[in-house]
């Protein structure tokens, strides 16, 4: 094969100089003083007219014109489908034209023969090659060639060579994609070495998708021989790359995973159009193209840009679109065939797991992987390959820690500025409430533990249509635990806990609110996060009777929210000083409902034992209870006053003492705006 493009490239330099050879022949380029200019004309009649009179030597290259005709006519330029030059017109779909300007521009870009008889040819101009040139080389009609470099012809849409100017003046250059595979680099080229994935039919992706949709995939590949999409719509970690991998393999075809957000981000920085640049990647190549997450090639206002519409317009044969559902109708220019990934169920999610685990040799029980973490066999089969290179590389087996740190890293939460993880992971040692409290947290963590046995295997979920979200309503006075007590479940659940910044997510613009909360549901319920709802009260607050037009688009905003916690399959929390103002039909969907008191003296007691570091070396100096029966405080105020006790002994250059806690919960009880009889002497 590179014998043959040999030949090629050969063939093109032999017309090149051919055409330099007619040029000095008709007697171009010989000095004259008495001629103004040394034009070349390529009529005959033309040319005679112009140069008689004048002592321009003609006909002295006849001789190595002749030798060279029947070199040229010798030559056997071989089978070009045998070349990748061959292949590369039959994938594209280009006209014999079109085919030779693509070889003049391959020859110029490597040959350097061929470069310098194209400056010959071009003399006075800057070293490039242009269409003008070609005409010469080629010895092309000049308006066949504009055809074949107009902006809409294959070898511009094909992202095969680039054209700067206008007309016969434009300069032509191969592009570095091409360039390069035609010289036998398959791999990708950078912007898109960075970001798309070219997955070979061969390659195990080790994701083991359900029966059903396996048999549906299946079903499809005959109906794949006209050019039709695919619409493969179901939730991240679903197994859609998976499921595209499988259909292109059937064809016996690569498959190229074109993530649709990273290449629009990519355009917006390099201020350029890189969807075509990947489709045709992909053409060239002859893989199957998968728009993975092509919801955002869709504005806020759900329309396509022009480039965008006319890159997929113009992307003959299969094109596989993933798809999360949520953004509507895909626009991808073809007839559409939607295969469904819905989230898989237990049974699938316990065979998806068994069948990973197995894969790499971990003994963790699939039963309690797949009742506990909702996610599809793609993201199972990801999570479990993460976890074993982090346990490979520690030399540890796969076990249930790794697995639970590799789905917090895998599936993180992409919210931006709408929330934050918290990082401290509390346990239920460390808190100080009351039994009956500390019972309702335990029953919240087992009914998420435990809701596939009761949805699931039970038949709850079929039989009473309620969904698989756990949601909890955590009010009391501050400082009494609430958030903490967030933490403890998350961390007990092994889940991240994101803390939703209600500052980012309520809008005064109409509707941005409920398109900010329709975010953090969806990619909370992606990630299978725990969500964090503080001061819920001004976002879950009571619908009102409409009297202004703001009062309308309020109930809005409570009504959308009632609705996706109803259907948010994830686990929520809100917290609130004032449990009164939450709305009622809110709080009837809420699973639990913990009212945290207020600490006693004995709980009191408890907190500040607990919340004064072992460091200080005190606790045997301190009576605990006087400090707990003087100062009524709940624990958020009382880690306030060890705090402040560390700033006056620091500030006074020495260790902490009894005095100085004494200090800070007086100076934390008067900041309190509670009012208390002078500090006694202490012996």
């Amino acid at each position: 094969m590179a014998d043959a493009l040999t030949a090629v490239i050969a063939e093109v330099r032999l017309h090149a100089e051919a055409a330099l050879l007619r040029r000095l022949d008709a007697g171009s380029g010989f000095a004259d003083p008495r001629v103004p200019s040394q034009i070349y004309l390529r009529d005959a009649a033309a040319l005679a007219r112009v140069a008689g009179g004048t002592l321009r030597p003609r006909g002295t290259h006849a001789k190595p014109l002749a030798e060279l005709a029947r070199a040229i006519e010798a030559a056997a330029p071989g089978d070009p489908s045998t070349t990748r030059l061959g292949t590369m017109i039959a994938r594209i779909g280009l006209d014999e034209v079109a085919g030779g300007v693509l070889a003049a521009t391959l020859a110029y870009a490597i040959d350097l023969d061929t470069r310098e008889l194209c400056h010959a040819l071009a003399p006075r101009r800057a070293a490039k090659l242009y269409l003008e040139t070609c005409a010469d080389v080629l010895g092309t009609d000049a308006a066949a060639l504009l055809r074949a470099t107009a902006p809409g012809a294959p070898l511009r849409r094909g992202r095969l060579l680039s054209v700067d100017g206008d007309g016969l003046a434009a300069s032509l250059e191969l592009a570095h994609g091409a360039l390069a595979w035609l010289c036998g680099d398959e791999a990708l080229q950078p912007p898109l070495a960075g970001t798309c994935e070219l997955i070979a039919p061969a390659a195990e992706l080790g994701v083991l998708l359900p029966a059903p949709t396996a048999q549906q995939l299946d079903a499809l590949v005959p109906r794949l021989s006209a050019t039709v999409a695919v619409v493969l719509r179901g939730p991240r970690g679903s197994g859609r790359r998976a499921a595209a991998h499988r259909l292109a393999r059937a064809l016996g075809r690569p498959l190229l995973v074109i993530p649709v957000p990273q290449v629009v981000a990519t355009e917006q920085r390099l201020r350029a159009s890189l969807l075509g640049h990947a489709l045709a990647a992909a053409r060239l190549r002859d893989a199957v193209p998968l728009l993975a997450e092509a919801d955002a090639l869709y504005d806020e206002r759900g329309e396509l840009s022009a480039e965008h519409g006319d890159a997929i317009a113009n992307t003959p044969g299969l094109l596989i679109a993933a798809s999360t559902g949520r953004g509507g109708h895909l626009e991808l220019h073809r007839p559409a065939l939607v295969v469904p990934m819905p989230r898989t169920d237990l049974a699938d999610r316990e065979t998806a797991w068994t069948a990973a685990l197995a894969q790499h040799a971990s003994t963790t029980d699939p039963i309690e992987l797949a009742a506990r973490y909702v996610i599809g066999p793609g993201a199972i089969a990801d999570v479990v390959a993460e976890a074993s290179r982090y346990a490979a590389a520690a030399g540890l087996p796969v076990d249930m820690a790794g697995l639970e740190a590799a789905v917090a890293r895998r599936l993180s939460v992409r919210l931006g500025s709408y929330g934050n993880s918290v990082s401290r992971k509390a346990r239920f040692s460390e808190l100080v409430l009351p039994d009956d409290v500390i019972d309702t947290l335990h029953d919240m963590i087992a009914m998420v533990r435990e809701r596939a046995q009761i949805l699931e295997r039970w038949g709850y979920q079929r039989h009473l249509g309620i969904s698989r979200g756990v949601s909890a309503l955590f009010s009391g006075e501050p400082g009494t635990g609430k958030t903490m007590a967030a933490s403890v479940v998350a961390s007990t659940l092994g889940l991240e806990l994101i803390r939703i910044d209600l500052s980012s997510v309520v809008s005064k613009y109409v509707g941005e609110t409920e398109k900010n909360l329709a975010k953090i549901f969806d990619e909370a319920q992606d990630a299978h996060a725990m969500l964090l709802f503080d001061e819920a009260d001004s976002l879950f607050g009571k619908r009102t009777e409409l009297k202004t037009a703001q009062d309308r688009f309020a109930n809005l905003e409570v009504n959308y929210i009632l609705q996706r916690m109803e259907t948010f399959d994830g686990v929520s929390v809100l917290t609130t000083n004032a449990e009164s103002a939450i709305d009622p039909a809110l709080q009837r969907r809420l699973n639990f409902r913990i009212r945290f008191p207020e600490p006693e003296v004995e709980e009191r007691e408890k907190l500040w034992r607990q919340l004064l570091p072992p460091q200080a070396a005190l606790h045997d100096e301190i009576d605990f209870h006087a400090l707990a029966e003087r100062f009524d405080m709940t624990g958020g105020y009382i880690k306030n006053a060890v705090v402040r006790a560390a700033v006056i002994a620091a500030r006074a250059g020495r260790g902490l003492t009894a005095d100085d806690l004494w200090t800070g919960a007086h100076n934390e009880y008067v900041e309190m705006g509670k009012v208390m009889p002078a500090l006694p002497r202490r012996s």
